[in-house]
């Protein structure tokens, strides 16, 4: 066969972009030629990691009645033990009920005190917006996440119902919420811990893509960059940076040339007109779960996050391509939550974000 056949189309020798548009205040460039450097197909090989799939199950919800009080466990079964606890009872319900029931992704700042929550307006939407919470300010002075943990949803519901108290108001000071904009999936709204910009994949599992910029102030799209990683290529529906700026991004293999269900992980650089990715050429034989619903970083630790829901499983970045067995730590979970999002602060702890309710619970240990 023809040496041609193994190697991914040539990506063109320079970038060209098309001209820069304004469109609603967001400037648009076009990437010509491919952002997904050559690789040789016969060269990629993938590690044989623990097998910890998740198969597809129904969503149970966490509460009785959406007013907790108390927060509730999800915790490991099996591999790498870990337990998430309730630590912030995120809002439902704002003008209509559960209009607020479909978050898809977070952002969590370093110190955890601000959260960026990406929610779109059913769960096969493309159309969302971005909510951010001053969590500092609503955990001090309105005990969110300890006495009063329902403070924030009755604070939210009450303005449904057009019957806000004074203490709602006070906490809807500390809640901004952006405008609605086109989404995509969702699933993919990050930060670069380099540069503090926000953000995430517009066209995600398609082979013309882009990738956004958010304002972390206005809280809408201020920059769209469209690419095409490869004619036979699409984009991975998930991002996330690591503390070097790099960004990652990550699908499951159709098989062919990769096993069915490998992991493939994307490295490369989200630069300001442009983006570059290449295929790392070692994936994981097994996937956690059925979905692939998130990606993270975890600075402590120097980990790379593979979410699925009741699933998850993780490598070290400075081992990406070199990887061993031993070195991918997998967790399946219990508790059967829809799984949105997983962040961390720069001491280690873990924020999972999960639905039904929509809320954060964080680990009780700072080593997963």
């Amino acid at each position: 066969m023809k040496k041609a056949v193994f190697l991914a189309a040539a990506a063109s020798a320079a970038l060209l972009f098309g001209g820069t548009t304004t469109l609603a205040h967001a400037k648009t460039y076009t990437q010509h030629g491919n952002a997904l450097a050559n690789y040789n197909v016969k060269k990629y090989k993938t590690v044989n990691n623990k097998n910890m799939f998740v198969k597809r199950y129904s969503f149970k919800q966490s509460y009785g009645d959406i007013f907790q009080t108390s927060p509730t466990k999800i915790s490991s079964t099996k591999g790498k033990k870990v337990t998430f606890k309730s630590n912030v009872f995120l809002p439902v319900t704002y003008n209509k009920s559960a209009d607020w029931g479909n978050p898809q992704s977070e952002v969590l700042s370093k110190d955890g005190n601000t959260l960026y929550e990406l929610i779109t307006t059913t769960s096969q939407s493309t159309r969302g917006w971005i909510v951010r919470y001053n969590l500092g300010a609503l955990r001090s002075k309105f005990g969110i996440s300890t006495n009063h943990m329902d403070a924030l949803r009755r604070a939210t519901y009450d303005h449904s119902v057009k019957q806000m108290s004074s203490t709602d108001k006070a906490i809807m000071k500390y809640v901004k919420i952006g405008p609605k904009f086109n989404t995509g999936h969702g699933q993919s709204l990050a930060m670069n811990p380099k540069n503090g910009q926000l953000w995430f994949i517009g066209a995600p599992v398609k082979v013309h893509s882009n990738v956004q910029q958010v304002s972390t102030s206005s809280l809408k799209p201020t920059k769209k960059i469209n690419f095409m990683l490869k004619s036979t290529v699409t984009m991975g529906s998930n991002l996330t940076f690591d503390k070097h700026g790099n960004a990652y991004f990550f699908t499951y293999s159709n098989g062919g040339w990769a096993p069915k269900g490998a992991i493939k992980i994307y490295k490369g650089k989200v630069n300001s007109k442009s983006v570059k990715f290449h295929l790392v050429m070692q994936g994981l034989r097994h996937n956690p779960g059925t979905k692939p619903q998130a990606m993270s970083y975890n600075a402590k630790r120097n980990r790379l996050y593979f979410v699925s829901d009741g699933s998850i499983s993780s490598i070290p970045a400075s081992k990406l391509g070199k990887l061993k067995a031993s070195q991918v730590e997998s967790t399946k979970l219990n508790g059967h939550r829809e799984f949105e999002g997983l962040q961390f602060t720069k001491n280690g702890a873990g924020y999972l974000m999960s639905n039904r309710g929509a809320e954060l619970l964080k680990t009780t240990s700072n080593n997963f």
